[in-house]
């Protein structure tokens, strides 16, 4: 019989972790938002190319249908990505999501 495989046990974040404030620029719009860090980037891990790919396209400020015209995608494959994108970082809005590839940068190749 084949061994069985085991997923690694993903790590708990820290259940206090240290809210920060975090600039960035979008064109000419400076932004400055409360943040609280990722634990440890293991969510920012979970990301596929593709939606890492997204991910810095929307938090540059780019609309679902620019992303969709941009990659050659359709419009709902660009929108169902935005939601796995923010249910797998945890967080609610673009504007989180800026701030939180500003804490913790997407590798080109993970």
């Amino acid at each position: 019989m084949p061994a069985r495989r085991t997923k690694a046990p993903i790590p708990r974040p820290d259940p206090h972790p240290q809210p920060r404030v975090v600039t960035f620029r979008v064109a000419d719009v400076q932004f400055a938002v409360l943040s609280v860090p990722l634990h440890d980037g293991a969510a920012m891990d979970a990301l596929t190319q593709a939606e890492r790919e997204v991910a810095v396209l929307a938090a540059a400020g780019l609309s679902n249908l620019a992303i969709a015209r941009c990659k050659g995608k359709a419009l709902r494959t660009v929108a169902n990505q935005m939601a796995s994108i923010l249910s797998k970082l945890r967080v609610g809005s673009r504007y989180e999501l800026a701030a939180r590839l500003a804490l913790c940068p997407l590798e080109e190749n993970p």
